[in-house]
């Protein structure tokens, strides 16, 4: 489902608990209908604001997910200390926002339901079990809304993860690698990364592995795609590492070496690109440790105006074929390597003089 069906879907749920709930409240006797005025005027008012708005895809998925979203955005509003149409706005949105961060919260039960029963823990393995399924639903629901057929958007990966958080997304990924590792459509790169996931056995009483519950119906081949941006979306969030910094110097040098000429605008630089990867994990710091890397004399880091990002300009008659520096050997390493073997003490000498 688009956003858009997403928040008609739920606009006509909420629409029918409000009938549900104005013919209950029409076999009421009048003192108990007066008693619910407000929260029947209230109701419509949410009703209405749901007209005039839309909420993202994930808000109204996780909205939609509910028995009685009217219900419970009510309550959410009452807890509130001002009103009216814009606080309603923001009661549906908030009350979104806490089951959206609920959802994402929940960890990850890794362990088999036999543990979970013997543990007092079948609580918390149930209810990972239903998100898995559930991220599951969501993986094979989105793959078909973001393929046109030629190529698999990011935006279908982007979407699971803001529902799911990155845990569950990449737990349901690697585990469906894991139940088909015989299947060549998913790549070796892929396969080896779900090895590195933690996911458990789960036997039921006939030997058969529940986690074969939670493998996607959608195509192996598309599943690969979605796997390769969701793994790069998570990337994305991880702090960067001196090897990231060197790795990306070197395909910048690289880039500088291959060109004959230099192509800035006026032809007095050459001049290569930072990755948007890299700039949207790198800090000034890293930066600067990246330029440090470069022993070409008056290479620096810069932007231009007319073109978006940050780009490494080198002179066009500077040594472009000077290599990176050599990584720094840390004082602390030097110091071990350079204290002295302790050798093997000498048994002491036997006293030759007279007793005494």
């Amino acid at each position: 489902m688009t956003s858009k069906e997403l928040n008609d879907a739920l606009y006509d749920k909420m629409s029918k608990e409000m009938e549900k709930y104005k013919g209950w409240l029409l076999t009421q006797p009048a003192e108990e209908i007066l008693q619910h005025t407000y929260e029947y005027s209230m109701k419509l008012d949410i009703l209405l604001s749901m007209e005039f708005h839309e909420l993202d895809y994930a808000h109204a998925q996780v909205l939609l997910g509910s028995p009685t979203p009217l219900e419970d955005v009510y309550g959410y509003y009452q807890n509130m200390d001002c009103g009216y149409l814009d606080t309603l706005w923001e009661s549906i949105q908030g009350r979104a926002d806490d089951v959206l961060a609920a959802q994402k919260a929940l960890p990850v039960y890794n362990h088999s339901g036999t543990y979970a029963h013997e543990h007092g823990e079948l609580e918390a393995y149930r209810a990972s079990l239903k998100a898995n399924m559930a991220c599951r639903d969501a993986i094979d629901d989105a793959i078909p809304r973001h393929y046109d057929g030629f190529s698999l958007d990011a935006e279908g990966a982007r979407e699971v993860i803001s529902l799911f958080g990155f845990d569950r997304t990449l737990y349901v990924l690697a585990n469906t690698v894991r139940q088909q590792d015989w299947d060549g459509r998913y790549s070796s790169s892929n396969k080896k990364w779900a090895q590195t996931i933690d996911v458990c056995e789960n036997p039921d009483s006939y030997g058969n592995d529940r986690q074969c519950e939670l493998v996607l119906r959608s195509h192996p081949g598309l599943i690969n795609i979605f796997i390769d941006e969701a793994r790069h979306q998570h990337l994305l969030t991880l702090p960067i590492t001196g090897e990231d910094i060197r790795r990306e110097a070197e395909r910048l040098l690289n880039e500088l070496q291959r060109r004959k000429e230099p192509n800035s605008p006026n032809g007095s630089h050459f001049m290569a690109k930072l990755s948007d990867d890299f700039m949207a994990r790198a800090s000034s710091n890293d930066q600067i440790e990246l330029r440090k890397l470069f022993q070409i004399k008056g290479c620096f880091l810069g932007d231009m105006k007319d073109r978006p990002g940050v780009f490494l300009f080198v002179p066009k008659d500077a040594d472009r074929g000077l290599p990176l520096r050599k990584p720094r050997t840390s004082v602390r390493t030097k110091l071990h390597e350079a204290q002295p073997v302790p050798s093997t003490p000498k048994p002491a000498a036997k006293n030759k003089g007279i007793d005494r």
